[in-house]
């Protein structure tokens, strides 16, 4: 694609995503934000004086954003971060403390939490976290759902839910253990403590450390490699990747073979295989 033809690509897709971000703030009544820096999506946790809290709008407006940015080919990865001065401090307890008295209602949010958490864990979309100040439970849940993890050198992860007698019912007693060494999500889990940045890295919960002032703009750095990538090259290998985890080995490798195949005899991988042969970079619609 030429400049001029990427220029003008961008410019009729602007009103497109104008409205995607009026309709995110409408429906989280302006708790989530979209901003967009070139093919990069920043979808903003915006409830500062709430640490970001994450209720029942957050989540509606979470959705919807990774929803409709999978639908714009303009859109090549999202980074999800918090506005003020923290990622997110969990789950909103005042809204979840009004509706545990009623096992229905409660097992209702839960279904809801989940199915919203799902859609950022599939997105064909990579998704980056930019975590700063702290994440916690909910929140901390909300990280192990994205495809990669920057944190800031002050940042500290950890699931406070033992702290209060509650539950992690966010998904963390699951994934955490799948991310993780068993122990080591056992004790974040039982115990409530929070681990610094560098533990998160030597975990594995994170890819990259980054000063604090920095999440963001490092996070965008990642979003704009992956974005000069094969969008339909990701998607492959993040349906692989998930489908495989829980599988034995050959029978994983089968789904794997199932989807090369389709990618690989697919519109993409003939760009690249062209701009091999011509000793060029691939530029990907």
């Amino acid at each position: 694609m030429s400049e001029q033809s990427s220029e003008q690509h961008r410019s009729a897709a602007e009103p497109r995503l104008s409205a995607i971000s009026d309709t995110v703030s409408e429906l989280s009544d302006g708790q989530v934000l979209l901003q967009f820096d070139g093919p990069v999506a920043h979808v903003i946790l915006n409830r500062a004086a709430k640490m970001n809290a994450i209720n029942r709008l957050v989540l509606a407006g979470v959705r919807t954003a990774v929803t409709l940015l999978n639908q714009q080919p303009g859109v090549r990865a999202i980074v999800l971060r918090g506005a003020g001065k923290s990622f997110s401090a969990g789950g909103d307890l005042g809204e979840v403390s009004e509706i545990t008295n009623d096992a229905a209602a409660f097992s209702e949010f839960l279904d809801y939490w989940h199915a919203s958490l799902s859609v950022v864990e599939k997105s064909d979309l990579p998704t980056i976290a930019a975590v700063h100040g702290f994440a916690f439970a909910g929140g901390f849940e909300l990280t192990q759902v994205c495809d990669f993890v920057v944190v800031g050198d002050q940042t500290v992860l950890g699931d406070q839910h033992a702290n209060y007698g509650l539950f992690p019912a966010g998904g963390s007693t699951q994934r955490l253990p799948r991310q993780i060494p068993e122990r080591h999500a056992k004790w974040m889990l039982m115990s409530g403590e929070g681990i610094a940045a560098d533990t998160a890295l030597s975990y594995g919960l994170a890819n990259v450390v980054a000063p604090e002032t920095e999440v963001v703009e490092r996070a965008q750095q990642m979003a704009e490699v992956l974005a000069t990538k094969s969008a339909q090259a990701s998607a492959a290998i993040k349906s692989a990747v998930a489908l495989g985890r829980d599988r034995p080995l050959w029978d994983a490798i089968e789904l794997e073979r199932e989807i090369a195949v389709r990618h690989m005899t697919g519109s993409d991988a003939r760009i690249g295989f062209e701009a091999f042969r011509g000793r060029s970079v691939p530029v990907f619609g």
